[in-house]
């Protein structure tokens, strides 16, 4: 998921533009920031039971278990022993939580500018182990993207939510939020929150949390970060490789993480340090976002128009990686919307936005299908994980199942729906 500009670049346009004040001594709505206190923040950690999905995020599988994010509130738990009725066990709350990736049985999870480890040996009642604090870019919530942004006092916490209210506070550097300043709008007028592209995360292809053995990679604005996590009691931060791109996704394989930039496919080689993987190479296109998913000597990845990266071209993108520095171009397959995809045996699947689920045959030399063998049209997919024969897709709308077994009778296995 996208979030708008990290807090001290905000900050430091503010200072850069502080003698241009279009809105001084002029009251607008605005998106005026909600605090916590740094200290309730950090001891913010609880499981519950009954809270409803706002806005679904990251997916991730976990034994019988599905995780789900909701973005910038916490974790949602489904069991899903039974496919064709999973249930809800419970919610942890995570303030700032987007990303989560699972070794053993513990999970890491961003909260905002911190990684939180949890304890979810028992799934029904899982127990925060430990905060590693200031790990990552301070970054804000989900904003209403039809308002501007109000002034930021990190001295009185972190800034959790937003409401939208009138204020004086708003700088001028924000103005290409400001589609409407509503300075006459009614309450009733003034929408709650916008929705924002939603990234999805067994972690799905648009992911920026990744695990190779005992390491956790996580990607920050411009940087891939590596965490020493041998022990779940005591988390190591490691270094960060700056890549000098717009990091989208990661994808680890084998001994090498394939990063999807906004401009095209990145491959660190992570075989001689774990915690400073080495840049190989990169498979360039024009600007747009980049799921990647690797399967032996293929990367497919997925290019899209319409969203925060820009760009004008849909399409799944196949690259032979067999030499990794080198990186071929094999196919190119036209989509609509296409999000995160995945592959198992001769299927790929691929969430192409709007346009549902499309299923694709592909062949041992890389090519695949022009055309899907299945079409699940109606559904606005985000990403998608295959585990043992069963499709777990997470949409708009809820989560899909599909058993895929049988590859000559795909089945529709059911919805767990928000």
């Amino acid at each position: 998921m996208k979030r708008i500009l990290p807090l001290l670049g905000i900050l430091a346009l503010a200072i850069s533009l502080n003698s241009c004040k279009k809105y001084k001594n002029k009251e607008v709505y605005a998106n005026v920031p909600v605090y916590m206190d740094y200290s309730d923040f950090r001891n913010s950690f609880e499981f519950s039971q009954g809270k409803m999905m706002e806005n679904a995020g990251n997916i991730y599988l976990h034994n019988n278990f599905i995780l789900v994010n909701d973005i910038d509130k916490g974790i949602h738990v489904y069991d899903n022993t039974d496919p064709g009725n999973p249930f809800p066990i419970g919610f942890m709350n995570i303030p700032g939580n987007t990303q989560m990736a699972v070794k053993g049985t513990t999970l890491y999870a961003d909260s905002f500018m911190d990684l939180l480890v949890v304890d979810i040996s028992n799934m029904y009642d899982p127990k925060k182990i430990s905060r590693e604090q200031e790990v990552f870019t301070y970054s804000l919530p989900m904003i209403n993207e039809g308002y501007p942004i109000a002034d930021i006092d990190m001295s009185k916490g972190v800034v959790i939510d937003w409401k939208i209210e009138k204020t004086k506070e708003v700088s001028g550097f924000m103005a290409k939020f400001n589609v409407k300043d509503c300075e006459d709008c009614s309450p009733q007028e003034v929408e709650t929150k916008s929705a924002v592209s939603a990234r999805v995360n067994l972690a799905g292809s648009m992911s920026q949390f990744g695990i190779l053995d005992n390491y956790l990679y996580a990607l920050d604005v411009s940087d891939i970060k590596s965490f020493d996590i041998s022990n779940p009691q005591n988390t190591i931060p490691g270094s960060a490789r700056r890549t000098w791109e717009e990091v989208e996704t990661i994808f680890p394989n084998g001994n090498h993480l394939y990063i999807g930039t906004t401009t095209g496919m990145m491959i660190y080689d992570a075989s001689m340090n774990r915690l400073m993987p080495e840049y190989i190479s990169t498979a360039e296109h024009v600007r747009s976002c980049d799921p990647v998913f690797v399967d032996g000597d293929y990367a497919y990845l997925t290019v899209r128009s319409g969203s925060d990266c820009a760009g004008d071209i849909n399409q799944m993108q196949v690259y032979d990686v067999s030499n990794k520095y080198l990186p071929n171009n094999k196919d190119n397959i036209q989509m609509t919307d296409p999000h995160g995809l995945a592959k198992d045996g001769n299927l790929v699947f691929v969430c192409d936005g709007d346009d549902g689920l499309k299923i694709y045959n592909a062949s041992s030399s890389g090519s695949v299908s022009s055309s899907p063998q299945y079409h699940y049209p109606d559904i606005k997919s985000r990403d998608i994980i295959l585990h043992n024969g069963l499709a777990i897709m997470i949409a708009e709308d809820g989560i899909y199942q599909y058993d895929y077994s049988d590859p000559s009778n795909i089945i529709y296995a059911g919805i767990l729906t928000f």
